[in-house]
């Protein structure tokens, strides 16, 4: 089951973040994808757009494939695993997107402990994306290398110890938006100082773009932004501001307070099946 292109991939829940994937994966040749989604509008676009097969309902995804990717709302993870936990036989393994959702949940629900969960972000579309994988020593090698080799189709992997996604959700589940706000403000401030909004989008993306590839050149963060800053210069007064201002301690408590929410929503999910 170690080959992809093998594989039956099975989707239950056709939102943005399973339409990703399943465009990196027809991107990357694999054909034998089945998905469910409760929106008949949303199917009908999936259908058309990446031309693969949609199901009646979850039981028939299950049914029809070897690898089912959990790609539903939080709130929705409970109830759809407790409907498919008697089609889940130990030929089927579980891989979950649901943010929040613990493997230990997912166990007690679906009664299996074929389960991979995982936490790709946003920039999946645009095959850029970072893909969390945490396993537990109960899953086989060959589950957890398929489930990389799913992931790279949308970007890269990174394994992690479960205990961390909650930060992972915080850092690179919710970073793009993080990252779209920051960009937003430095456009609007060039803006206000008399460039054109066009010109403005240009060089911030390009600037956000360069640094970035600085950084994965193994530049620190401290050593680049020494680069940057002359004594009394421009950007030594545009820091003061940012530092003055706790714009640091602001990002830090933003990761903390995203990281905490996870959290409660892992709790509320377990509390709601007491």
């Amino acid at each position: 089951m170690s080959n992809i292109k093998r594989t039956k991939i099975g989707f239950i829940g056709g939102g943005k973040m399973a339409e990703a994937i399943i465009k990196g994966l027809r991107d990357g040749g694999v054909r034998d994808l089945v998905f469910y989604d409760r929106s008949s509008s949303r199917t009908k676009y999936i259908k058309k757009e990446y031309k693969i097969k949609g199901s009646k309902n979850n039981t028939e995804v299950v049914k029809s494939s070897d690898v089912i990717l959990l790609a539903v709302k939080p709130g929705d993870a409970g109830k759809v695993a407790r409907s498919i936990k008697a089609d889940i036989t130990k030929d089927k393994l579980i891989v979950s997107v649901a943010a929040g959702i613990s493997m230990a949940y997912l166990r007690y629900n679906l009664g299996t402990d074929r389960i991979i969960r995982v936490m790709p972000n946003t920039p999946a579309f645009v095959g850029k994306g970072i893909t969390a994988i945490a396993a537990s020593p109960m899953n086989l090698k060959k589950d957890i290398t398929l489930v990389q080799k799913i992931f790279e189709s949308v970007g890269d992997v990174i394994l992690l110890d479960e205990k961390y996604i909650d930060a992972v959700t915080a850092l690179s589940g919710s970073g793009p938006a993080f990252v779209s706000l920051f960009v937003e403000s430095l456009i609007d401030g060039a803006v206000r100082m008399g460039l054109n909004r066009a010109d403005a989008l240009t060089l911030a993306l390009s600037t956000v773009e360069g640094s970035i590839e600085m950084l994965k050149s193994g530049i620190s963060t401290s050593k680049l932004r020494d680069m940057v800053t002359s004594p009394g210069g421009t950007t030594a007064e545009g820091l003061f501001v940012l530092e003055r201002d706790g714009f640091k301690g602001l990002i830090i408590d933003c990761i903390e307070s995203a990281c905490e929410k996870a959290a409660e929503i892992s709790q509320k999910a377990s509390e709601g099946d007491e």
